[in-house]
């Protein structure tokens, strides 16, 4: 994917790593249990689910985008990601439909840039989505599209933000220290891409890998 790198923070990720001890990726959330009749007010007429058990796993949310099923994908991330309590804020005051056409419009601009910068100001600017759930949905929306060594990954508060951030902050002399990831704006998220997509070179790993071990050892 073209990603806008933050040089200082390249710099800073390239000297002063984040300690990370695992050798081998950690697996990630693998979903839970999904019941489709709770989510039948956020989904349009003619909108179906697939028959049997549903689970929220990684697999399913990647295949329900591909599919185009995007309100049924959104309602997946929404489950993986733990927050459905935030579904009021997520969905807000814009019709289904207009969630739908949305999310559509950042499929054709990923496929057609190979960029989220579009995509990310149609999410947070559009209908006003937070970083956390922006980054959730598009990481997997281009995982959908092909996007697989270095997909947009997660960003959250707790782990991303108040442990990993302040650790690697601490660990760069005073003077050569980025600015941090905090915001909805695309120029922090594209500073925490930064460190990411440094992190996950230097290992030879996927951004999704090297992400999922990052939250699993800092959490």
């Amino acid at each position: 994917m073209n990603w806008d790198i933050d040089p200082p923070t390249k710099a800073a990720a390239s000297n002063y790593p984040v300690q990370i001890a695992a050798v081998i990726p950690a697996d990630q959330f693998p979903g839970r249990t999904f019941n489709a009749a709770n989510w039948s007010h956020r989904m349009l007429p003619g909108d179906h689910w697939p028959q049997g058990a549903i689970v929220s796993s990684p697999e399913q949310i990647i295949l329900t985008f591909q599919r185009q099923q995007y309100l049924q994908a959104l309602a997946l991330v929404v489950s993986w990601g733990t927050m459905w309590r935030r579904a009021g804020a997520i969905y807000g005051n814009h019709s289904l439909l207009s969630i739908h056409n949305t999310l559509a419009q950042c499929a054709e601009s990923i496929l057609a840039t190979q960029s989220i910068a579009q995509a990310w100001m149609l999410l947070t600017q559009n209908l006003g989505w937070s970083a956390v759930i922006s980054s959730k949905t598009l990481h997997f929306l281009c995982r959908a599209l092909g996007f697989n060594q270095d997909p947009p990954v997660a960003i959250d508060n707790k782990v991303i933000r108040n442990r990993v951030w302040p650790v690697f902050c601490n660990g760069i002399p005073v003077g050569q220290r980025p600015q941090n990831w905090r915001g909805d704006t695309f120029d922090a998220y594209s500073r925490y891409m930064t460190a990411i997509l440094e992190w996950a070179q230097v290992r030879n790993w996927t951004t999704t890998q090297l992400e999922v071990t990052l939250f699993d050892e800092y959490k």
